[in-house]
């Protein structure tokens, strides 16, 4: 009786590290073969989601630029609509867009380089400081930058009130996959 007392908790490691208390996440994530593709002209990106989400198609704001399981609208002139996952070309360097993003208005939580669509990218997570201009204190950012020249195309998703922030990242990790830069 003794032994499994010890065993148990070990168990239970091995277990979570190996993915197991992970899998209502996993299990919401979409099949690569339930992706459609989506592309932006002016934006000069392509990029999939998932089959059953709904994505914008125009009305004054360039198509695929916002993503979310259930329909949405979008109006010309406004401010960005509360989505899963939001895709844009901003005009700044990579570098010059990750020093902005991980100063004094984001505390940063994850910082990873890495290589989507053949250029160099970061993989960043962030918590807003109250130095922040555009989100509240708190708030945590999940997002990727992906550079093509002196632009970024940006794709992230929000810790926000009525969006599922962990399954709305695993959408996200799979959707950067599939970016293709025009």
């Amino acid at each position: 009786m003794m032994l499994s007392k010890r065993l148990l908790p070990l168990a239970l490691c091995v277990l979570a590290a190996g993915g197991c208390a992970r899998q209502g996440v996993e299990a919401t994530r979409p099949s690569k073969s339930s992706l459609t593709r989506c592309a932006n002209p002016a934006g000069r990106y392509a990029i999939a989601h998932p089959s059953a989400w709904k994505t914008n198609t125009g009305n004054g704001v360039e198509p695929c630029r916002f993503f979310h399981p259930t329909p949405f609208e979008v109006q010309a002139g406004t401010e960005e609509p509360l989505v899963a996952v939001s895709v844009k070309r901003e005009p700044v360097p990579l570098e010059t867009f990750v020093e902005g993003s991980t100063g004094s208005s984001a505390e940063v939580l994850l910082q990873e380089r890495l290589t989507l669509a053949g250029h160099p990218a970061v993989r960043l997570e962030l918590r807003a400081t109250a130095d922040s201009p555009l989100l509240p204190p708190g708030t945590r950012e999940y997002l990727y930058a992906v550079g093509d020249g002196d632009a970024v195309v940006r794709a992230s998703t929000l810790a926000v009130r009525g969006l599922d922030y962990e399954a709305n990242k695993a959408v996200l990790d799979d959707m950067v996959r599939t970016l293709e830069l025009r």
